[in-house]
């Protein structure tokens, strides 16, 4: 008798550990998948910190239509990533790409992926994002539908399944990126080379009256507004770091996630800082570390940027003290890239080669030199392990990027889909594509000698819009030549 009540009593017992073993792992994975969605709203933010930033470093002409590629990149990439994205990412295939099983959704309920389906969402659009602060004022709209579709449908999901699943190629090699340094940030910043390069500059940025290189003409309109877009972009990029952990119910997930944080702040106050003082010292005057230096505010924003972009390689894996470090180091790699697109003419809008590129660029390569069982540990031979399979996979990447950026752009320019028109560069894209013009225009909001003069010699501009719309200081802009000779041009 005894023996069977012992009996029984072991087996009520292994039944309860089971049964409490089970309401564990549930929590767990409750409290993994609550950590995974909310990381991507916060993640989904940044695409408001980017579209202010970019907003504020823009004409005021152009102020509805970069607010709207910004949200559209978020529109465009739900429905692309959602389409084959997601599956061609980090669905079952080869070394190359995801084949299945996710298409439209599939099997994302069966496989309990919507959580991680929807934190993959908020780092998919923010490649073709980084290309729009490129390729302001002066891309076609239909055009920039196309590139940004591409960049999150294809471009972008294929080299996160080189990096980040079990059999992508790059992964087995030994690559490592913890959060996108070149993954995300890398590509986004090449495809920004390409179309910038391809686009050419905006009308008059380089022209003979403007041959000392000032940005007087093309100022951006509010430094209020970029600093809400930066401000925002400081808080939330944290998840996009912190959140690459993707669990937090296991033993070390939170001071994991913690020193993440503080790596990520570390670093961005290090490249901001450095940039601030490289500032006042000239080093952005036309000529470098010649005449009077300024405390610049967008330098410095955008430095504050490029040192999150360097600490997403490693994050995880470096002590504080080397994050700060490759942040300060970062940015004289940013002062370079700045004048290097200055000198070759590329137009970049809002300096996103050197933040994204630059970024990414120094990040895969230094961060990994300076994990704890690299030079840190005085291992000289495993450092130059980690920097061979990085370079490996920095070129891939780059490689790959610009190649399909190539093959996006290059079809767009022929086709006259790429640019917009003189016309519509002079009296901004609010008015031109969108009949939106997010404040009503003044007399430096247009040239309007060069407008009158390419009225003059262009025939009949009528744009897509018939609108007309006021300067606040009086007058009008006239949409056609009939127009224009009806009425007085203000000189």
């Amino acid at each position: 008798m005894e023996y069977v009540n012992a009996s029984a009593s072991s087996s009520f017992n292994q039944s309860a550990i089971e049964s409490i073993n089970q309401q564990i792992s549930q929590i767990n994975f409750i409290l993994d998948e609550f950590y995974l969605y909310t990381m991507g709203i916060f993640i989904s933010l940044m695409q408001i910190g980017f579209g202010l930033l970019e907003v504020g470093a823009v004409r005021s002409k152009n102020s509805t239509n970069v607010m709207m590629k910004n949200m559209m990149d978020s529109f465009l990439c739900g429905i692309v990533y959602w389409l084959f994205g997601f599956t061609l990412a980090f669905g079952t295939g080869n070394s190359f790409a995801g084949l299945y099983p996710y298409v439209a959704g599939y099997k994302l309920a069966e496989k309990k992926m919507f959580a991680k389906w929807y934190f993959e969402l908020s780092y998919a659009s923010t490649p073709a994002t980084i290309v729009s602060g490129a390729v302001a004022e002066r891309c076609h709209f239909i055009g920039y539908l196309v590139y940004s579709s591409l960049i999150s449908c294809i471009v972008y999901p294929i080299v996160c399944h080189w990096a980040w699943t079990e059999e992508g190629w790059l992964k087995q090699l030994g690559f490592q990126d913890f959060c996108g340094s070149s993954v995300v940030h890398m590509c986004g910043g090449c495809c920004a080379i390409v179309a910038a390069i391809l686009l050419g500059p905006r009308y008059n940025r380089w022209d003979k009256k403007n041959e000392n290189d000032s940005d007087e003409n093309f100022n951006g309109h509010s430094s209020p507004i970029s600093a809400l877009g930066a401000m925002l972009l400081f808080t939330t990029f944290l998840a996009f770091n912190a959140g690459s952990v993707l669990h937090i119910s296991q033993p070390g997930d939170v001071e994991l996630i913690v020193k993440i944080i503080i790596v990520s702040l570390l670093s961005t106050c290090g490249c901001a800082t450095t940039t601030l003082f490289i500032s006042k010292a000239g080093g952005f005057n036309p000529t470098p570390f010649k005449g009077h230096g300024y405390w610049s505010f967008y330098h410095t924003a955008n430095a504050g940027l490029m040192g999150l972009v360097i600490s997403c390689a490693s994050a995880d894996s470096i002590e504080l003290w080397a994050s700060l470090v490759l942040g300060s180091l970062g940015a004289f790699v940013y002062l370079g890239l700045h004048h290097l697109t200055r000198k070759l003419k590329v137009d970049d809008v809002i300096n996103v080669i050197p933040v994204h590129f630059g970024g990414g660029l120094w990040g895969i390569l230094a961060s990994p030199l300076l994990k704890n069982d690299a030079l840190p540990g005085l291992n000289g031979t495993q450092a130059g392990i980690y920097l061979g399979y990085n370079i490996i996979g920095m070129l891939a990447i780059a490689a790959w990027s610009m190649g399909c950026a190539l093959i996006i752009f290059v079809p767009l320019k022929m086709m006259g889909l790429l640019r917009s028109s003189e016309h519509e560069e002079i009296i901004g894209m609010d008015a031109a594509k969108h009949n939106e013009p997010a404040y009503q225009y003044t007399i430096k909001d247009i040239d309007l000698g060069e407008y009158k003069k390419l009225i003059e010699t262009s025939g009949n501009l009528t744009p897509t819009t018939p609108q007309i719309f006021n300067f606040t200081t009086g007058g009008r802009i006239p949409f056609n030549r009939q127009e224009s000779q009806q009425m007085p041009i203000m000189a």
